[in-house]
């Protein structure tokens, strides 16, 4: 059984202030288990850019989480090539201009191997321009717009994370199938907004054309922190549906002050594919997380990974391991920065090497496994093929601290086709749902 890490031990191991390295030494003095002694063996660095601070904090905290469980696994089983491996994370505070900077600080003053990281979709296409003249890689577990991969992609980035397009077009698929007939959006105004909500509509109306793209949309400014407008917005043009591309804090915020108005009572639905990833759940509980503010029969995709799903014995015994170490369940972050930490090990250990090149090279076919899905790269774009579990809110007593699941999960593994990417890329165009996002 994993020792459970103390707050203050996790908080200075892992740098949430964006300046902790963890080491070799330091995770096995976390853990019990057999103790490695690397002698005079070169650490490989992997350095982690996060949003520690502002909004989504929580997002960074889970990379933190899941970063240092891998990285304490694979030490204390060996390392890396023989070589035990150190983390450092930096916060990028969801500023690109500051998500550059420590991008920069990680590689060139720090000396990271590797890369990984970005909650934030603005802040990764502000930091993957450099990745050539940094020749270093980077590994997103997160920021989901799909420019990253196409108008933006370059041979260091990849993604082991469905991005936006696959969590809403797996939402199609299942809304298809639903009454709702006028559709609108609040969602935040830049990228990462404006594609999960585009991808989502334009897919939604392929499988149901006589949808109604209502000209009445919300997009707010990322941490806006008053939603009122927008809210009354909405509620006066009477949408059968509403898709949410809000996210973090931001989400946090807007289910309160919706609720306020009783839109979740005057709406058919609501969806969200970022919204009701677990820290909602958290920051929505309420009497000691015995009871939710969350409204019962709204959707979400968690961003991707909900940890009851699938009903696997190896994502049941990771969830209990994760919960001994950390005091609560883990969130997507958790599980895909888990995740990237052995992707980068197997991609190493095939290559020989942790020369660059090679290590791109051992990762563009890749397959593995994470604690709940089997994933495989595409090499032609560096995404993931995936499944997205989508399913609706319901109250869950037995679930201490959030007292609320997603039940009735379904799940689609749907990419956007490799043509079309390409494409985009090549002529450098706005992807074709852009005619849907609608302002003013």
């Amino acid at each position: 059984m994993t020792k459970k890490v103390s707050r203050r031990q996790f908080l200075k191991g892992a740098g949430a202030l964006g300046a902790g390295i963890v080491g070799g030494p330091l995770l096995q003095g976390l853990t019990r288990g057999p103790s490695v002694v690397w002698g005079a063996a070169k650490p490989i660095k992997f350095g982690g850019i996060y949003s520690l601070s502002g909004v989504v904090a929580a997002w960074g905290k889970a990379a933190q989480q899941g970063g240092m469980m891998a990285a304490m696994e694979i030490n204390q089983s060996g390392g890396i090539l023989k070589r035990p491996i150190e983390l450092r994370f930096e916060d990028d505070a969801c500023n690109p201009e500051v998500g550059v900077r420590k991008t920069r600080r990680l590689a060139l003053e720090w000396g990271a191997d590797f890369l990984h990281g970005f909650n934030h979709s603005g802040v990764a296409l502000a930091a993957i321009p450099l990745l050539p003249e940094l020749k270093r890689m980077l590994l997103i577990p997160c920021a989901a717009a799909t420019q990253i991969t196409t108008e933006a992609f370059n041979k260091y980035v990849f993604r082991p994370h469905g991005n936006c397009y696959q969590a809403a077009a797996a939402a199609s698929m299942v809304f298809a199938k639903k009454p709702y007939k006028k559709w609108t959006v609040v969602g935040p105004d830049y990228s990462y907004g404006w594609d999960s909500w585009g991808a989502f509509i334009i897919n939604l109306l392929k499988r149901k054309p006589d949808v109604e793209v209502m000209s009445t949309q919300a997009w707010p400014k990322f941490a806006a922190g008053d939603y009122t407008s927008y809210i009354l917005k909405i509620l006066e043009a009477k949408p059968d549906a509403i898709y949410s591309s809000l996210w973090g804090g931001d989400f946090v915020t807007f289910v309160k002050q919706a609720k306020r108005y009783g839109l979740f009572e005057k709406v058919g639905t609501l969806l969200t594919e970022g919204g009701l990833a677990l820290d909602t759940f958290y920051a929505l509980s309420t009497k000691g997380g015995t009871e939710s503010e969350i409204p019962e029969g709204i959707w979400g995709a968690a961003h991707g990974y909900w940890f009851e799903h699938p009903k696997t014995e190896r994502n049941k015994k990771w969830v209990e391991r994760f919960v001994s170490m950390f005091g609560e369940y883990p969130h997507i972050v958790a599980h895909d920065t888990y995740g990237l930490m052995y992707i980068y090990k197997k991609a190493i250990e095939k290559a020989r090497t942790i020369e660059t090149d090679a290590v791109i090279e051992a990762m563009e076919t890749m397959e593995w496994q994470t604690p709940g899905y089997k994933r495989r790269f595409r090499k032609e774009d560096h995404s993931c093929f995936t499944e997205i579990p989508w399913g609706h809110t319901t109250k869950a007593a037995e679930l201490t601290g959030i007292a609320m699941r997603l039940s009735d999960i379904v799940d689609a593994d749907i990419i956007e086709p490799i043509e079309d990417v390409l494409e985009r890329r090549a002529k450098k165009t706005q992807a074709p749902w852009m005619k849907y996002v609608i302002k003013g």
